[in-house]
């Protein structure tokens, strides 16, 4: 059976920053507004004349760093530079949702450095003159609720893009998890969870997982179920399957790149009875992460997928999940087809889904 169809992981901990670095900003609640703004948009609050110098241009590198693996490069994070003055002459520009403030606390006549030493205190302002290993802080709902501003600070220039460098896998981690709540809602919607097609995933792969409800079941064969999202600009899809577990070399880069094609081979096809889903692995090497969700290990594989004989294209996310109870592993496959559009929230759209999947008996993190 076939059916014709017309894409970093920062998973490090962040304890340390939760501990040591104690929030900057706990305001009371009374009368705020709700913070505003979409998922990956960053606005970096600095003074102007930081921003147009090497400074900025550090907070670009890092923030801005390219998304993994997107066929044309998007960034990381979509980012705004403003200063204090524009959101005293703008007071709305108050109520966005995530805020990086970078100073340098050697510059005092800086409104960034008073915004900070406000923010801080006088105990722990002076503590970040002096300490050389105190370089960050997070606040919560400083001007909105369900805000949150990250402080990134050092004493000089030299030292702060030091400090940018060392703290923004941690700020990037706690971006992307402030970010999930509203992710979730615009993955799930009003219509929340296709509740018939998450029972058939778990009957036949032996998984549980949340299907949203506009998913629909393109195909289904012996082993094999894809589902797709379809509308007008693009198709999100996810493919199903299941293999007994043999040994570790399941989970290499190869054994993924071939459980991927052997299915886009035999059911993933265009309008050209020649032309077929592979995988690109020489124009953008694919990357390969292991961790564990839900107290299961992972194995993702990132890549690029295009046709055979065709020229569609896409990225590509694979996760293979180890079932230890029942000694299999389940493959899923998620790409996407959007043509002329922007890919980047449509990938992490699918990996908010994968990241809900889970095996009875496992206690989920």
């Amino acid at each position: 059976m076939q059916f014709n169809i017309k894409y970093l992981s920062f998973l490090i901990g962040f304890t340390c920053m939760i501990s040591s670095c104690k929030n900057a900003v706990t305001d009371g609640m009374v009368n705020k507004p709700t913070a505003m703004g979409r998922i990956n948009n960053v606005v970096i609050l600095t003074d102007k004349e930081m921003a147009e110098s090497a400074i900025g241009d550090t907070v670009i590198n890092y923030f801005q760093s390219a998304y993994p693996v997107l066929p044309a490069e998007e960034p990381m994070f979509d980012l705004r530079f403003l200063t204090p003055e524009d959101l005293i002459a703008k007071p709305l520009q108050k109520e966005l949702r995530i805020y990086v403030l970078v100073a340098d606390v050697s510059d005092t006549l800086s409104s960034t450095t008073k915004m900070l030493r406000t923010d801080l205190g006088p105990e722990r302002f002076s503590r970040a003159i002096k300490d050389t290993t105190f370089t960050s802080s997070i606040g919560n709902n400083k001007w909105a609720k369900e805000q949150i501003v990250f402080y990134i600070f050092a004493n000089g220039k030299e030292k702060l893009a030091r400090a940018i460098r060392d703290n923004f896998p941690l700020v990037a981690k706690r971006i992307n998890v402030h970010d999930e709540k509203n992710l979730q809602a615009t993955v799930y919607g009003i219509k929340g969870e296709n509740k018939t097609l998450s029972a058939e995933i778990l009957d036949s792969f032996g998984i549980s997982i949340r299907i949203p409800d506009l998913y629909v079941k393109a195909l289904q064969d012996k082993n094999f179920m894809w589902l797709r999202m379809d509308n007008k600009e693009i198709i999100q899809s996810l493919v199903f399957r299941k293999f007994p577990y043999r040994d570790q070399s399941q989970f290499s880069l190869d054994s993924i790149i071939s459980m991927r094609n052997t299915y886009g081979k035999q059911f993933i096809r265009t309008g050209f009875a020649d032309a077929y889903m592979s995988t690109n692995v020489i124009d953008l090497p694919a990357l390969e992460y292991s961790y564990t969700n839900n107290n299961v290990f992972v194995k993702e594989v990132r890549g690029i997928w295009e046709t055979e004989n065709d020229f569609m294209g896409g990225p590509f996310v694979s996760y293979v999940l180890h079932n230890e109870a029942a000694g299999e592993i389940v493959f899923i496959d998620a790409f996407v087809f959007a043509p002329g559009k922007e890919k980047r929230d449509f990938v992490q759209q699918l990996d908010c889904i994968v990241k809900t999947a889970s095996f009875a008996g496992v206690i989920k993190n």
